[in-house]
């Protein structure tokens, strides 16, 4: 059945239709919305009306038409007192003259308290005319989020903004920003694992973290470096990406350096420091030539700042993964030839806390003695794993957090691998 939001064939259109529709149905929505993209409260004298690319009092065109004269995508009106003239952006340039026409057009209508509201994805770089309000389509679905407690259409438009999202993903539509905001990771024994979603979700918790200013600060990371070319695993069990650290600036593949990689897998979330095979042998060497103790006494603090880090998170894990693989082929997809992981804590002893990881330090001496006698293609990971049965804070949007902080803790790794 289609959606009762999918009315129009243009993107910017739907996402208006959609927003324009909850609004209709819920008036006292409407006049919250008018009040938060304005800043100003709303007066009680008379109606608010509302119409889609059109002007009050005119018949509605078709969307072809609608195109042609360049109208406003809505239209929010109170009588002739103001207007607030809705302009939707998704992959379309924003064009300053086309603002500048719509304020003119409302004022030979009468409508001489008129402003615009622009919903884009991501906010303009140079100054706007006067009469101009700009909001991300990102802020609009945390705003209805923020309102679904207390009206029903409000939330019908926030899912539509998650479905209308995975849609234009995977249509590779939408180049840049996002529609909506992370809000944790739904799934589980109630929500199974969706590759769209996911991928989706993926690209909401890289731009947050991409942002911390902490990661830039402590670890180095290039916030505007490039990750994945294309989020890829439509018939796989996970979607990955990595963040590049600025000390890889003038390295061409990010197989050639450690970085910091955010998989979502079927059954958890997994946020690692990677040791790549292709890394420069001195790297390595850093992390096995000081011998087995040094080694043991770097995984140890590592240890213990993630368990530090993951309090709070309870479920999550420090992590260790070793991987052997092959390809055929340049671009076929790996064969595993082995693969060892395991939970950091088995290595030390816990005491009480740790009471149901036993000790099985025979794990981090595999880890060891594959690293200096590597004969094949061998990556390591270190960080943490968010088991979703396990860890409910998966589905809380401050999961990002606890992922910033567990490549944080993984700081002496990089620090060792890295040194002169």
């Amino acid at each position: 059945m289609r959606n009762v939001f999918d009315q129009y064939s243009q993107p910017e259109n739907r996402l208006t239709h959609a927003l324009a529709t909850a609004l209709l149905e819920d008036r006292r929505l409407l006049r919250r919305f008018v009040r938060w993209a304005t800043g100003r409260p709303v007066s009680r004298t008379a109606p608010i009306g509302l119409v889609e690319q059109s002007f009050p009092g005119e018949s509605q065109p078709t969307e072809d038409e609608a195109e042609q004269r360049g109208l406003p995508d809505a239209c929010i009106y109170q009588g002739d007192e103001w207007a607030l003239l809705i302009e939707s952006k998704v992959a379309a340039p924003l064009s300053v003259g086309q603002l500048l026409r719509h304020l003119r057009t409302a004022e030979r209508r009468g409508l001489r308290r008129s402003k615009v509201l622009v919903l884009d994805t991501e906010l303009p770089r140079g100054r706007l005319p006067a009469g101009v309000i700009i909001k991300k389509w990102s802020d609009v679905y945390a705003w209805l989020i923020g309102e679904s407690d207390k009206s029903e259409w409000a939330r019908r438009a926030a899912d539509y903004f998650v479905v209308a999202e995975n849609r234009l993903v995977e249509e590779e539509y939408l180049k840049e920003g996002t529609l909506t905001t992370f809000s944790g990771i739904p799934f589980g024994e109630k929500e199974p694992y969706n590759y769209f979603e996911a991928k989706r979700l993926l690209k909401l918790m890289m731009a947050d973290l991409r942002a911390r200013k902490d990661l830039v600060r402590v670890l180095g990371i290039d916030p505007k470096g490039q990750g994945r070319g294309a989020i890829t695993g439509k018939d796989g069990i996970l979607v990955w990406d990595f963040l590049r650290l600025k000390a890889a600036k003038r390295v061409e593949q990010f197989t050639n350096f450690p970085h910091l990689t955010l998989a979502i897998w079927r059954d958890r979330l997994l946020a690692t420091v990677t040791v790549p095979n292709s890394v420069k042998p001195a790297y390595r060497a850093n992390l096995v030539a000081p011998g087995f103790d040094s080694f043991v006494d770097l995984l140890g603090s590592i240890n213990t700042n993630l368990l530090r880090a993951l309090r709070g998170a309870e479920g999550a894990v420090p992590w260790v993964e070793i991987v052997q693989r092959h390809y055929l082929s340049q671009r076929g997809k790996p064969f595993h030839d082995a693969r060892l992981e395991y939970d950091l804590r088995t290595a030390f002893p816990q005491g009480r806390a740790g009471a149901r990881v036993r000790l099985q330090p025979q794990w981090l001496r595999a880890t060891y003695d594959s690293l200096a006698m590597k004969r094949s293609n061998l990556q390591l990971m270190i960080g943490a794993s968010f088991h979703y049965a396990q860890c409910k804070r998966t589905r809380d949007r401050r999961i990002v957090d606890y992922v910033a902080r567990s490549w944080l803790a993984c700081r002496p790794l990089i620090a060792a691998m890295l040194k002169a």
